[in-house]
């Protein structure tokens, strides 16, 4: 059956921006007072878990470190906006394949959703250096956050998706980049392509139903994925 929606998952699976969210966490972190420094082996495992807030959260039960929730939410949103700032300063771009995938899509008369979690300033940056390859109104439906109640690896995100554009779970394909995201897009009974980033690869993506590299190399999209959309 012939899909009728793609669905990009995670911020990660347009852009590369793994360590530089963690360097961002711990410049926030620093500023906060915090003698908290993520090397790259452990920002990867704290990527097993989705969200920033809960990743704080784990790490404050981890110390028994005196930090409220006002405190963590303060250092999340310094974090959002230094990543935001990075993001610019050094001309991230999207990862190969996104924006020819979602050219065919549309081409094809699919409709396109960002099923994203995170919050919308980290939406909003991601827009900004994408510029013209691809901006929001590409999209029928975007989530974040402040729209779902639950995070992934629960389906909600991908069940808002849905309901939004009307359509059923096996006319959609998702795209994500971790295992917890896979999950939850196969929660809703969605197919999905996995692409792991700079710092997931390491995960097990034993519930995906392909797992690539990257989307495709410059204007070629990997016919893999490509056959994923019949």
């Amino acid at each position: 059956m012939t899909k009728t929606a793609l669905m990009f998952g995670s911020i990660g699976v347009l852009v590369e921006t793994s360590d530089l969210q963690r360097r961002a966490y711990n410049q926030a972190m620093s500023e906060a007072g915090l003698d908290w420094q993520w090397d790259e082996a452990t920002y990867a495992d704290l990527l097993t878990q989705t969200g920033g807030k809960e990743r704080l959260a784990h790490l404050v039960a981890a110390t028994g470190a005196d930090l409220s929730q006002e405190a963590i939410d303060g250092i999340h949103a310094r974090k959002t906006e230094i990543a935001g700032a990075l993001m610019v300063s050094e001309r991230v771009a999207l990862r190969p394949g996104v924006a020819e995938l979602a050219r065919i899509a549309k081409e094809r008369g699919m409709k396109l959703a960002f099923v994203t979690t995170t919050y919308q300033p980290n939406i909003d940056a991601v827009f900004a250096v994408a510029q013209d390859a691809l901006s929001p109104q590409d999209f029928d439906h975007i989530a974040s956050r402040d729209r779902i109640a639950r995070g992934k690896p629960a389906p909600d995100a991908y069940l808002a998706a849905l309901e939004a554009l009307g359509i059923a779970p096996q006319d959609a394909l998702a795209i994500e980049d971790t295992a917890i995201s896979v999950m939850a897009a196969k929660r809703a009974g969605i197919e999905v392509v996995a692409t792991p980033g700079a710092l997931t690869a390491k995960q097990d993506f034993w519930q995906a139903d392909l797992v690539v590299d990257q989307i495709g190399n410059g204007a070629v999209v990997d016919p893999r994925v490509l056959s994923m959309l019949e």
